[in-house]
């Protein structure tokens, strides 16, 4: 599944649309390739299985890869921030970096001694977040610092892998949890809040514009979630109207509606499960729907969150 990674992530990274893609290959005889940087016309990548680090030009008509630097230890994360490209190297269980503007680039250890299987490394600022998929946690460093030193963010995660940032909100993937999580990086003790849960193994994140883009390892599948119908948003806040009961098992009833109306409910991946029209004291039933979160979307333009239990 790992070889497929790269044209996945590929395609979704420069697709604007929801529409069905078709793969196109771009590069193939890769020997494992897992984590991915732009850089210009520049694509770096990391073939795990060779050790080392690759890249292509994309304006090529027929890219070849041309080897960065080898010898490395389990490669797989990348960062980039100027002409230093940070290399989350699993098997050596630390990151270290390279100047990719150097003729023969050199490896240099930024931090040692982390968890094995540390996966995905993401970049905000001066702060590098890494998943310690090992240790069950996101640490972060301050890359600025002359000897940087790990940090805790958040304890106690079930396989963290995949790491991507909307605003405060940073995005995990828990393989093992089979769920999307996400916590408020500025909060002085972060606490998780599940976003999406009963995936399949998922591993990679990507987020383009408010689309969140998840591959489902297991399920051998690409999904999408739009972060924007997730949010507590102007809508939710200013509703009169309210669900109950909430959390609910057999049916909802809104409150305080001023008329007759259509509605449709979506589920966390934003797409339809169930419309219809509701009048005043009338309820809606949901007992068919599979428990989690979902939004009922009314005709006023309201947009109310319910838990199906």
């Amino acid at each position: 599944m790992e070889k497929n990674y790269i044209l996945i992530l590929l395609i979704l990274l420069f697709s604007n649309t929801a529409k069905a893609q078709t793969a196109t290959e771009v590069v193939s005889g890769l020997d494992n390739p897992y984590g991915l940087a732009l850089n210009g016309n520049h694509l770096y990548f990391t073939e795990s299985g060779g050790s080392k680090i690759s890249k292509i030009d994309l304006t090529a008509s027929t890219p070849t890869t041309t080897d960065v630097v080898t010898g490395l230890n389990g490669p797989r994360g990348l960062a980039i921030n100027g002409n230093d490209l940070y290399i989350a190297e699993s098997g050596g269980r630390k990151i270290s970096k390279i100047d990719i503007s150097a003729a023969t680039p050199i490896t240099t250890d930024v931090v040692t001694g982390l968890n094995s299987n540390s996966n995905n490394i993401l970049l905000n600022g001066n702060d590098l977040y890494i998943a310690e998929s090992g240790g069950g946690k996101i640490s972060k460093i301050d890359i600025t610092a002359s000897t940087p030193t790990t940090t805790d963010v958040i304890t106690g995660l079930n396989g963290p892998r995949g790491l991507a940032l909307n605003g405060n909100d940073l995005y995990i993937t828990e393989s093992s949890g089979n769920k999307i999580l996400k916590i408020d990086i500025t909060a002085t003790t972060p606490t998780t809040t599940d976003v999406v849960t009963g995936l399949n193994g998922p591993f990679e994140l990507l987020l383009n514009g408010s689309d969140l883009y998840i591959t489902e390892g297991s399920g051998n599948k690409i999904l999408k979630i739009d972060l924007s119908t997730l949010s507590t948003n102007k809508n939710i806040l200013n509703s009169k109207e309210q669900i109950y009961p909430n959390p609910s098992t057999n049916f909802i009833r809104i409150s305080n509606l001023k008329a007759k109306g259509s509605y449709i409910i979506y589920n966390v991946l934003g797409a339809e499960v169930k419309n219809g029209t509701i009048d005043l004291e009338e309820i809606i039933e949901v007992q068919n729907l599979k428990n989690g979160i979902y939004l009922l979307k009314l005709y006023n333009g309201s947009t109310l969150k319910f838990l199906k239990e």
